[in-house]
């Protein structure tokens, strides 16, 4: 397991520059998707998790990472556009302890605060609540993720059937 090399600028500790923040952009069901990059605590290679019975389709398992014991979440499932096909540059993404199953990484950039509008109410494949702003980034538009909707703690708990 090796972490991947992104060049992730720490030496500001809310990785915001003037009036831009910096965001990791992501593959995911042959969408780019945007995350807060404060939101990010690691970025690793795909690796394998051990399933674990009568949990939610889209919490595929869990794994260790480091010594510590995460969930392992596929983003496609959890959006309901099906699985996450393992590729060679499939990845994870560690949210909140919770490793999220991408396609594969594509940037992390700062967006100015003028490109980031709130999220429109119709036009993208993923449920509303999911989406937290809509940027612009290279002339396209780009959901940026609500993490808290996404990780609702009450949904990934529930236990399948129930």
């Amino acid at each position: 397991m090796s972490s991947l090399d992104l060049d992730l600028d720490y030496e500001d500790e809310l990785f915001v520059i003037g009036d831009a923040q910096q965001y990791l952009f992501f593959k995911s069901g042959g969408a780019i998707y945007a995350i807060d990059v404060a939101d990010v605590s690691e970025m690793i290679e795909y690796q394998t998790f051990t399933r674990v019975p009568m949990m939610q389709d889209f919490i595929k398992g869990v794994t260790n990472i480091r010594g510590s014991i995460v969930a392992v979440v596929d983003l496609l499932e959890r959006f309901g556009l099906g699985e996450t096909k393992v590729g060679a540059k499939t990845s994870m993404i560690i949210v909140r302890n919770i490793a999220l199953i991408i396609d594969e990484v594509h940037d992390v950039a700062n967006l100015l605060q003028e490109n980031i509008k709130e999220s429109l109410e119709f036009g993208c494949k993923i449920e509303q609540r999911f989406i937290q702003n809509m940027a612009k980034y290279n002339d396209t538009h780009i959901a940026i993720l609500n993490c808290d909707e996404i990780l609702e703690i009450s949904e990934l708990s529930t236990v399948k059937g129930s």
